[in-house]
């Protein structure tokens, strides 16, 4: 099975609801389990709401191609250019009370996708995420 989906939304919290029902809706038969649906849903809302709030974004677009057992799913916004896999990775072995605020989500999107990248194309983020069916 091979399918593409895509939605186009205005950069806001309250669009949140409706990118997650679009990823249900577009994975639904992709052979995921409910394991690897849960983190998907998980990375595409961290990596939606840093670009919300952090990203100076007017609309996000996602593009969702299921094939072969997995799943491409790109986020593209036009907010300002900012590579998340430059971020460094939050130390854990810290003290939840030493630690500097900001950096989980973006170890929580490295962590549950099997592959991450992000390029900037024109006036464009596009941070591309990657998971398989195991």
């Amino acid at each position: 099975m091979k399918a593409s989906f895509e939605l186009a939304a205005k950069s806001s919290l309250d669009n949140l609801p409706r990118i997650g029902d679009f990823i249900l809706d577009s994975t639904r038969g992709s052979g995921l389990d409910q394991r690897e649906t849960f983190h998907l849903m998980t990375a595409v809302d961290e990596a939606c709401t840093n670009t919300i709030k952090y990203g100076d974004s007017n609309e996000i677009e996602i593009k969702c191609d299921v094939e072969d057992g997995q799943v491409v799913l790109q986020i593209i916004d036009d907010g300002i250019a900012f590579n998340p896999l430059e971020a460094p990775t939050p130390d854990l072995n810290v003290p939840l009370k030493e630690r500097k605020v900001g950096g989980l989500g973006i170890y929580f999107i490295r962590t549950l996708m099997d592959d991450v990248r992000y390029e900037r194309k024109g006036e464009k983020n596009v941070l591309t995420m990657i998971i398989r069916r195991h």
